[in-house]
């Protein structure tokens, strides 16, 4: 099972809505830019408009900028303060699921907010990059692997799919029907192409054990669960060169830098978790 590359659950997800919530919060810093239209006394500014055009643009295709544009945006603008104002009005924002909606939306602001601040104080250098290469990619052993598959909860049950393939069982059949690796189950287990850096040390190390078209005779055990392995395939690998991999480096020191802020904080943190029944 390859390893994911360069997720970041860190990163808060914006809701579907963003466009109509982003009408519900109010700046703490005086908006200073010119006004638009006033809503019952309410200002809509030029910056309220950049803000809205960004995440109108998350949903819908771009509009031209021209007058028409421009009034097409004001008047959405204007109909969302109108039913903000009137949601206001008849206390929605007392009502559980507005409250909760809220509520998230400006955790999700304040945590975005930090987590900017902190990626543009804390900075990746470029020795740490250039570091990382040398360890992670001029050093793997220069050889690519094509393998298959088949990922399971517990040893019991490799062991079962490792018995059906001894009885002459397809490889892809057991694995679009028990894996647990959803992307290459849909391909009977196939992975692809990789190289040593993709892949968690067991499951290489295991890997590297086999000759092309033979299956690890015991199951191996990862993070994930319990692999059975094929090796398909094996050719000579040529590490890219520093420019092809700067910025997937970079993320991924950056990532390791955001895991040791957050691992920091939960540590000093009061953190209590209900008892379980």
């Amino acid at each position: 099972m390859l390893r994911p590359r360069l997720a970041h659950p860190w990163l808060p997800i914006a809701v579907i809505g963003a466009a109509l919530l982003a009408g519900c919060q109010h700046h703490v810093t005086i908006d200073k830019s010119a006004t638009l239209a006033t809503v019952n006394g309410e200002r809509i500014t030029e910056r309220d408009y950049r803000d809205y055009i960004r995440a109108r643009e998350l949903q819908e295709p771009s509009l031209p900028d021209n007058p028409q544009a421009r009034k097409v945006v004001l008047n959405e603008l204007i109909n969302r303060v109108l039913l903000a104002q009137a949601a206001r009005k008849a206390g929605l924002e007392r009502t559980a699921a507005v409250h909760v909606a809220l509520k998230e939306d400006r955790e999700n602001i304040l945590a975005r907010a930090l987590l900017k601040r902190f990626l543009a104080t804390h900075r990746v250098p470029m020795s740490a990059i250039k570091a990382l290469y040398q360890k992670n990619i001029l050093t793997t052993p220069h050889e690519e692997y094509e393998a298959r598959n088949i990922l399971v909860a517990t040893r019991t049950e490799a062991l079962s799919v490792l018995q059906k393939l001894h009885h002459g069982v397809s490889f892809s059949v057991l694995a679009r029907r028990y894996s647990l690796d959803g992307p290459s189950a849909d391909k009977g287990g196939e992975l692809g192409w990789f190289s040593a850096a993709d892949v968690l040390p067991s499951f290489y190390r295991a890997l590297i054990q086999l000759r092309p078209g033979q299956i690890a005779p015991q199951p191996i055990k990862t993070r994930f669960g319990w692999h059975i392995i094929e090796l398909q395939a094996k050719r000579p690998y040529t590490p890219p060169p520093f420019s092809a991999v700067e910025r997937r480096l970079y993320r991924s020191l950056e990532q390791q830098s955001v895991d040791n802020m957050m691992a920091a904080m939960r540590h000093k943190a009061d953190i209590r978790y209900a008892p379980t029944s």
